[in-house]
């Protein structure tokens, strides 16, 4: 196999279970590059998985003020090696590297949250018409996770590109589209995880139509 991030052969062991299944379900990167994404640890943030020594960090007890409970999930820090991946990944539109999480996505999408169904965030058109696809929504379709588009975004603006302070003015960037059922229960499911302001946002959204159980989860935090 050919590593997609460093492009090397990679001779990584078929298990039972993809001969019995006949399909490759390993990850499609090496290990050495598997290595270099740090796994979110036990010091963190009981709602957010944010790096903390406390239960609840500065941010999740901002929105409990503002009656907002966190229920948030990461995969992985946002360390140098997931700059590197997000960069290629979005920026420069690499779109084989929807594989990368798609496997692991998928089994914790079965594994914790049975019965809710995905809704990815959106993105703005021009960034669509820039990469030609949605970040989140590629990784579930290559998971072959079933999902619902609820929201579309507005403005042109990369979070990445917003300020901490302007990231969390995101509300007006956001519109739920008109669907005939809203689910009861929904995972919001996002790439990084930064202040929750996008999270809040499509869950005030949600608020007007619903009254939904709603968690969310991401790729990196």
């Amino acid at each position: 196999m050919i590593c997609l991030l460093c492009q090397q052969i990679s001779q990584t062991p078929i298990s039972i279970t993809e001969i019995i299944f006949l399909r490759r379900i390993s990850s499609p990167i090496c290990q050495q590059c598997q290595k270099s994404f740090q796994k979110i640890g036990k010091s963190v943030c009981a709602t957010c998985c944010a790096n903390s020594d406390i239960i609840a960090c500065r941010d999740c007890l901002k929105w409990e003020n503002k009656g907002y409970n966190v229920n948030h999930r990461s995969l992985y820090c946002y360390n140098a090696a997931m700059k590197a991946y997000f960069s290629q990944y979005k920026f420069q539109g690499d779109y084989l590297l929807r594989k990368v999480f798609a496997v692991e996505l998928a089994d914790v999408i079965t594994k914790y949250y049975k019965g809710y169904i995905p809704v990815p965030v959106p993105v703005s058109p021009g960034c669509f018409r820039e990469r030609q696809f949605n970040q989140v929504s590629a990784i579930l379709e290559a998971a072959n996770v079933s999902y619902l588009s609820l929201f579309e975004k507005l403005d042109n603006t990369h979070q990445s590109s917003r300020t901490k302070k302007e990231r969390l003015l995101v509300e007006k960037s956001y519109r739920l589209l008109k669907v005939s059922n809203i689910p009861d229960k929904i995972l919001i499911v996002d790439d990084i995880y930064t202040t929750g302001s996008t999270i809040i946002a499509l869950r005030k959204q949600l608020a007007k139509v619903a009254n939904s159980d709603i968690k969310s989860l991401s790729i990196a935090r």
